[in-house]
């Protein structure tokens, strides 16, 4: 009887157990990392003391807030979320700029079924996490909306949602028979950094995949940060979420007026939405004076348009994705 040797298997499937040695062994120097900076933070802090002197006037006027990130963020950027100061007003820019896209390339056919897990995501949001996302906005929209001043016409939000395929949720952009996940909607920070992604499992850009980023990035904010989002239809998910909320009118006494109860309290106060600033002009000119960031105060050359840089470094794994398992399709990303 002759006997298969269990070691001698096809190229492929080596270099995924070696994939899969290379992830345990970097899992394990993060947390012996993580596990000596926990010692070193306090000393740390005492050494470097962030509070405002007579030396700093502008931190006594802002009256910036001590607090941290979530460790994920500053391992994403630590540039962008290491800081340790926050709550600067959200019109002279806030503390941290963040943009939003979706690209329908990045698609996964049904039929590459799955293989046993051996990668755990942490770019990816889980899809229960989305879905709920989902069922909030649907018990919300089913309850009447709340009256409030707009600040932009109703009319020049329409010709904004109509103009863009971003705004308009069922547009179906590919076969939903052949793949289960038809793109990924991707969250980065100010230096381009990606920082989470959700898959898009359904026609079009729906809020609800916006949603769940920007809710899952302030689960991971202290209390005090402020945000800005740059998004192609910045306008549209601001007009969803409050009918005042924009980077130039701050002077409103009804800014925390929301139109639905989509997004808790808390972070609609801290949150506010602009354009991103290539697809700006072709907004309304109303919608312009109020979300362009190149007309909004603080965001300096901030433009949202990092996300096409991304999209640019992704695309060689386009066809990998479409017919690895889903597990993979993880690690492929990453």
């Amino acid at each position: 009887m002759t006997v298969k040797d269990p070691f001698r298997r096809v190229l492929s499937q080596a270099t995924q157990w070696y994939s899969i040695l290379q992830v345990e062994v970097e899992k394990q120097v993060d947390g012996i990392i993580q596990q000596s900076w926990l010692l070193v933070k306090p000393t740390f802090k005492e050494s470097v003391d962030p509070s405002p002197t007579a030396s700093s006037p502008a931190l006594k006027q802002e009256s910036l807030s001590q607090g941290s990130c979530a460790e994920i963020l500053v391992q994403h950027c630590p540039a962008c979320f290491g800081s340790t100061l926050f709550g600067r007003p959200l019109d002279k820019g806030g503390d941290i700029h963040v943009a939003m896209d979706g690209n329908f390339h990045h698609q996964h056919c049904c039929s590459a079924g799955d293989c046993p897990p051996f990668y755990e995501p942490t770019y990816f949001i889980p899809k229960p996490q989305v879905d709920a996302i989902r069922q909030h906005i649907v018990c919300a929209h089913q309850h009447p909306s709340k009256s409030s001043w707009p600040v932009i016409p109703d009319e020049a939000i329409d010709q904004c949602e109509a103009s863009y395929e971003a705004a308009d949720g069922q547009k179906q952009k590919a076969a939903m028979d052949n793949f289960n996940d038809t793109g990924i909607m991707a969250l980065i920070c100010h230096h381009d950094i990606p920082l989470f992604f959700a898959n898009i499992d359904m026609p079009g850009e729906q809020q609800k995949y916006n949603l769940a980023l920007i809710s899952h990035l302030f689960s991971l904010l202290p209390c005090q940060a402020n945000v800005v989002v740059l998004y192609d239809v910045g306008c549209v998910l601001a007009c969803s979420l409050s009918r005042v909320r924009c980077p130039l009118v701050f002077f409103c006494p009804s800014l925390n007026c929301s139109q639905f109860n989509i997004l808790d309290q808390n972070i609609t106060s801290r949150l506010c939405f602009a354009t991103t600033a290539m697809h700006a002009y072709g907004h309304e000119w109303s919608c312009q004076l109020v979300y362009n960031p190149c007309l909004a105060c603080g965001l300096g050359l901030s433009d949202g348009k990092g996300t096409e840089r991304l999209w640019s470094r992704l695309i060689r794994l386009i066809g990998i994705e479409c017919v690895s398992s889903v597990s993979s399709y993880y690690h492929a990303e990453m």
